[in-house]
């Protein structure tokens, strides 16, 4: 997983082509042509305002201060969900503040922090109406600069008042937020996975299911995907919904869309399955085997893609070779299989 795939996407980048006026004034050695590509509001880029999810906490340590101020919101940090599964966090401490990408892991581990406090959904302004001037720089001065408030408020709760009143604020438990985030990243990784062209569904079934299975095990090890797949049953216990969310938008489609093809397969007499949703479970199981497994664990390289089209053929041809109709199984293994029933009938 890369930095630059969870940074929010802008909506536009746009150098306008049109002639610099002569008196464009530059401050310092900025090109004239960036300076004559900002938007409106003075940016480089344009860029839609963003959720935040504002979380107001107590302390991790006992501090002096904590007497002061409110029992449950004794700091305050910010954090966003990207596409990937990972989080964007905002944390400003008192010796610095950290902006880092979080996988989602760890990131359950600052909205359990969150959940001991007061978890807010909140509209960035875009471009806002904060001010550099407000002098001492605490956590509850940078979060509402952050995200654009105008706001005197010194301390956490008093922040925490203050976007309370907003009409636009939501309250979030972070059972629904994991929910909310595996089923998107999931869904996007099914539907890419499992998304075949007419011509592709035109195919014999042996070509087709090594196109579906080589998708899908590209998608299975996928970093962030592995990462969400982890996260899902670290927290199972803890967030059932999420990890049944994970389970509805990743393996259920999947199956879906095998039992869709063995069953037309079927129809036209070219395997012989007594229960089609049976046969797509057992050939997806095949496709997992122990790499899935080790790869979500990290115990070991994560297969190259002619590893991944190798380990689909041989998937598929153990699978076909089991399910074909008698009539079609090739002529060893059909030796082989009356030898068995002979050995088995002397030993009756």
């Amino acid at each position: 997983m890369t930095t630059a795939n969870d940074i929010a996407q802008s909506k536009r980048f746009c150098v306008r082509n049109r002639e610099i006026p002569s008196e464009l004034k530059v401050v310092g050695d900025v090109p004239p042509d960036l300076a004559n590509s900002i938007d409106e509001d003075g940016s480089l880029v344009t860029v839609d305002a963003a959720d935040w999810i504002v979380c107001f906490v107590p302390g991790l340590r006992r501090q002096w201060w904590h007497r002061f101020v409110h029992r449950r919101h004794k700091h305050v940090f910010a954090m966003r969900p990207t596409g990937t599964g990972s989080w964007l966090l905002v944390e400003p401490w008192w010796t610095r503040l950290m902006v880092t990408i979080l996988p989602p892991a760890d990131a359950v581990r600052f909205l359990r922090w969150g959940a001991t406090g007061d978890i807010l959904r909140v509209r960035e302004a875009v471009p806002g109406k904060a001010s550099q001037i407000r002098g001492w720089s605490n956590c509850a001065v940078l979060s509402a600069f952050l995200l654009g408030r105008s706001s005197w408020a010194w301390t956490p709760h008093g922040l925490y008042r203050q976007l309370l009143r907003e009409k636009s604020t939501q309250r979030e438990s972070v059972q629904q937020l994991l929910v909310d985030q595996f089923t998107q990243v999931v869904s996007h990784c099914s539907s890419n996975a499992l998304s075949v062209s007419a011509d592709q569904l035109s195919l014999p079934l042996r070509e087709l299911l090594i196109i579906v299975g080589r998708n899908l095990l590209e998608t299975m090890m996928t970093p962030s995907l592995l990462e969400v797949c982890y996260t899902a049953i670290l927290e199972a216990d803890r967030y059932p919904d999420a990890t049944r969310a994970y389970a509805q938008h990743g393996p259920a489609p999947a199956i879906a869309v095998l039992t869709k093809v063995l069953a037309k397969a079927k129809q036209a007499g070219g395997i012989d399955l007594p229960d089609c949703e049976a046969g797509a479970r057992q050939f997806l199981g095949m496709l997992h085997g122990n790499v899935h497994l080790d790869a979500v664990l990290q115990l070991g390289d994560i297969p190259t893609l002619s590893e991944i089209d190798l380990r689909a053929r041989t998937a598929v041809k153990v699978f076909l070779d089991g399910a074909a109709p008698v009539e079609t199984v090739p002529i060893l293994a059909r030796g082989a299989l009356m030898a068995t029933e002979e050995k088995i009938a002397h030993a009756e």
